[in-house]
C-alpha cells in the first residue's frame, strides 16, 4: 500500500510526545489526580492509532471508536477541572456538562453508531463547553489568585489555556463541516477539518506536557 505523509500522524507524534513526558514525571504525579494523565494519553494515543488503523486499512465508517475517545474526554477533562476549582458554582457546572455530554455521546453509540451527522453536533456543542469551563477556570485562576506566583507557573492554567485553545478551534472548523467539504478547502493537501485539528493538538500537547513538568515543582496539588 502506499506511505502515509508524516503529516498524517501529526496529531499521534504530540499524543505519544505528551504520554513519553507523562511516564519521566509519573513519580511525581503519582500521589495527586494529576497521575490520571498517565492512563488517559495511553488511551488517547492507542485509541486514536486504531480508529486510523481501521478507517485507511479496513476502511468501515469509524465513528464508534471516536465515540469512545469522546466519553473519555468529557469524563477525564471533567474530572481534572472539578479537582482544579475551588468555586461551587463551576463544580456543579461541570458535573452537569459532564453528565449530558457523556449521555448524548452513549446515546450516539448505541444507536447512531455509524452517522456522522449525529456525531458532529455533539462534538461541536460539547467542544464548546470545555472551552467555556477552560476560561471560566483561567478568569477565575486571575482574579482570585492571591499568591504571588505568576499564573503561568501554575499547572492548572496550562491544561485550561491547551483545552480551551483546542476544542474552542476543532468546534468552529467542525461548525464549518460542510463549507469546507463542499467546496473542498484545504491546506498542504489537507482538508480544513483535519488539519486544523491537528495543529491545535500541537498546544494541547504542549501545554499539557508543560503542565505535567511544573508538577514537579508544584507540591500544592493534592490528591
Amino acid at each position: 500500500c502506499n506511505s502515509v505523509p508524516m503529516k498524517d500522524y501529526l496529531h499521534n507524534i504530540c499524543e505519544l510526545i505528551a504520554l513519553i513526558v507523562a511516564i519521566i514525571y509519573y513519580p511525581h504525579l503519582k500521589k495527586s489526580f494529576m497521575k490520571w494523565f498517565l492512563p488517559f494519553l495511553a488511551f488517547i494515543f492507542i485509541g486514536e492509532l486504531i480508529a486510523k488503523y481501521v478507517y485507511t486499512l479496513l476502511h468501515p465508517i469509524n465513528v464508534g471508536f471516536y465515540y469512545l475517545i469522546a466519553i473519555a474526554e468529557s469524563i477525564f477533562y471533567s474530572f481534572i477541572f472539578y479537582q482544579l476549582s475551588d468555586k461551587s458554582t463551576l463544580k456543579k457546572i461541570i458535573l452537569f456538562f459532564a453528565f449530558n455530554s457523556v449521555a448524548a455521546y452513549i446515546i450516539g453509540f448505541i444507536f447512531f453508531r455509524n452517522n456522522y451527522s449525529y456525531f458532529l453536533p455533539s462534538l461541536i456543542i460539547s467542544g464548546f463547553c470545555f472551552a467555556v469551563i477552560a476560561l471560566w477556570y483561567i478568569y477565575l485562576k486571575f482574579v482570585t489568585d492571591d499568591e504571588e506566583t505568576l499564573l503561568i507557573n501554575d499547572p492548572g492554567f496550562w491544561i485550561a489555556l491547551g483545552v480551551s485553545l483546542f476544542f474552542s478551534g476543532t468546534s468552529i472548523v467542525f461548525s464549518l463541516y460542510n463549507v469546507i467539504a463542499k467546496n473542498n478547502l484545504n491546506l498542504f493537501g489537507v482538508r480544513l477539518y483535519n488539519f486544523v485539528p491537528r495543529i491545535l493538538c500541537i498546544f494541547l500537547y504542549a501545554s499539557i506536557s508543560i503542565a505535567i513538568i511544573l508538577c514537579k515543582k508544584k507540591k500544592t496539588i493534592s490528591s
